[in-house]
């Protein structure tokens, strides 16, 4: 494999054309990922669990060859869990997400995303799913570079929030090394279709 840059922002660069291209070659051969991403809706819902209640799951509306986390959505929503969808901010501001379950309107976003209707409740969700271009052993995440997710987690902990966040990709989505930035956030976990990969273990309660 050819060597990345030393200078993390251009690694990034660099590897995010490489993992754009691999993923689309990999949606296209695996059409049946995305419903054994939900067979695993049971992990997802112990995640989600509290001590008094199950708290929300937020997941994301695919865009480009992102692995679809929809029919995972359907079925934690069977089990009883409140699931949500994010609604996309101006550049430099967290991630706001609003309660959406398949079937609730959705409009159009920045960035050609669907997000829920401006009308749906604003809530705080206790794990989010998030897409990824590529993904290391350690469960560093390579985004698209806009920081929405780092942010929004960053802030939410910060806030005294538990948020368990994991990542939804294709088990050859996996890379030796992420380049890593200054403000960038592990994942907690990777969700693939073949089964839950645990990431850097750490404490994000209050």
């Amino acid at each position: 494999m050819q060597e990345l840059s030393s200078d993390p922002a251009a690694a990034k660069a660099e590897l995010r054309k490489r993992a754009a291209a691999a993923r689309r070659a990999l949606i296209d051969a695996d059409p049946e990922a995305p419903a054994r991403l939900a067979a695993q809706a049971d992990t997802i819902t112990r995640l989600a669990q509290g001590e008094q209640s199950a708290g929300v799951v937020a997941a994301y509306m695919p865009i480009r060859s992102e692995l679809s986390p929809l029919p995972l959505v359907a079925a934690l929503v069977a089990r009883g869990i409140m699931t949500a969808m994010p609604e996309t901010p101006s550049p430099g501001r967290p991630l706001i997400f609003r309660r959406w379950s398949p079937g609730d309107d959705l409009v159009g976003g920045p960035y050609g995303t669907s997000q829920p209707s401006p009308s749906a409740p604003v809530i705080v969700p206790r794990v989010i799913l998030a897409p990824m271009l590529a993904f290391d052993a350690a469960c560093w995440r390579l985004g698209y570079g806009g920081g929405f997710y780092d942010r929004t987690l960053a802030g939410l902990r910060d806030a005294g929030h538990t948020v368990t966040a994991i990542g939804i990709a294709f088990d050859g989505q996996l890379v030796d090394k992420v380049p890593v930035g200054p403000f960038d956030m592990p994942l907690d976990a990777v969700l693939t279709p073949s089964g839950l990969r645990p990431g850097m273990t750490q404490d994000h309660s209050s």
